[in-house]
């Protein structure tokens, strides 16, 4: 683990050298084949609940915020009771995979809170949801911990809080009203701060009761799924949009991973958001630091960024906060790839 994250580390370093040293980075376009990957390398794909089972009125299931799924716990909590058939289903579902050849990755949570407790406290915008999802984590681990030995806590939380919460393009659907004129409440200033600091503290809570369950084995490992883009200053001469690739960084990916690697979120983004951005106590942020054993990369594409100069301060939002524009073609008319085009 340690290996990898240097790695991460240095690669990252060095793409912002080149990067203030007036450098784009330009890389190998070599077609790439499984012998370009180690021996060992797991190749996958990936489903989520409420995206491929439907059944919405069938197997105990009850609402999530998607209208879509929780098969577990009817009431949103393990207090509240078990559904048993939904325990069984999955079970079956992952003997199925390994009889099959399939080696079974489980993420715990893909978007997908019960509707119960979103009615009872605001889910994730609630310290309350910490202890729900470590028991929710807890039972996981009991019950399908002696056949799984890959464990993601959360996928893509800079999705989860931007989409559900800034732009309210997502479930839960929240921003400020002049953001979105279909968001019937919230706050495009404060909510997803709230809800990725809450969401933290979840996936620490969840790694605990992961090293600590007799029913994991030794070689077992728990992480966390990322989504970062890629960033290049629009116009490589400027000073301004260098720095702006900096401020993507830490918005984009270090929002999420310098709470795990260093306990703190970045300065950037404490100077951007100020008493916006909850802090953590001297408790808490040992609990978050290295609470995890990998990261997952889910990488789409990348940007050119510059520095927005043009910020209504009076409507503060996550958005904003960052001082960029995300661009396509740079100040010299280059796209920064094929692949960026087609996923708009």
């Amino acid at each position: 683990m340690a290996i990898k994250l240097i790695a991460l580390v240095i690669t990252l370093c060095v793409a912002s050298w080149d990067t203030a040293e007036g450098r784009s980075l330009r890389f190998s376009t070599t077609p790439l084949n499984r012998y370009s990957f180690p021996p060992h390398f797991d190749f996958g794909v990936a489903s989520s609940a409420y995206q491929y089972e439907g059944a919405v009125e069938e197997g105990g299931r009850s609402l999530s915020i998607w209208d879509n799924f929780t098969h577990e716990f009817p009431g949103g909590k393990v207090s509240d009771g078990v559904n048993q058939e939904g325990v069984q289903f999955y079970k079956n579902l992952i003997d199925e995979l390994i009889e099959n050849g399939i080696k079974p990755f489980v993420t715990i949570y893909h978007w997908d809170i019960p509707q119960a407790l979103d009615d009872e406290y605001g889910s994730f915008l609630s310290p309350r949801i910490i202890d729900d999802f470590r028991n929710y984590a807890r039972f996981c681990f009991q019950e399908f911990g002696d056949k799984i030995s890959m464990w993601t806590t959360f996928n893509e939380p800079y999705v989860y809080s931007v989409s559900g919460y800034d732009a309210g393009n997502k479930a839960m659907g929240r921003c400020s009203k002049w953001v979105n004129s279909l968001c019937i409440a919230g706050d495009s200033g404060t909510e997803p701060y709230l809800v990725s600091h809450n969401l933290l503290l979840a996936h620490a809570a969840a790694v605990e009761e992961f090293r600590k369950c007799d029913k994991i084995s030794q070689d077992s490992k728990i992480g966390i799924v990322l989504s970062p883009y890629w960033f290049e200053p629009y116009d490589i001469a400027s000073n301004a949009d260098k720095e702006a690739v900096e401020r993507a960084l830490a918005f984009n990916i270090g929002w999420h991973l310098s709470p795990l690697v260093f306990g703190d979120y970045p300065e950037t983004i404490k100077a951007s958001a100020g008493n916006r951005l909850p802090s953590f106590t001297k408790e808490q942020s040992m609990m978050v630091k290295n609470s995890f054993d990998f990261i997952g990369v889910n990488y789409y594409t990348a940007r050119f960024v510059a520095h927005d100069l043009h910020v209504d301060i009076s409507r503060p939002r996550f958005t904003t906060d960052q001082h960029l524009q995300y661009k396509l073609t740079n100040r010299s008319g280059d796209t920064i790839s094929l692949e960026s085009v087609r996923t708009l």
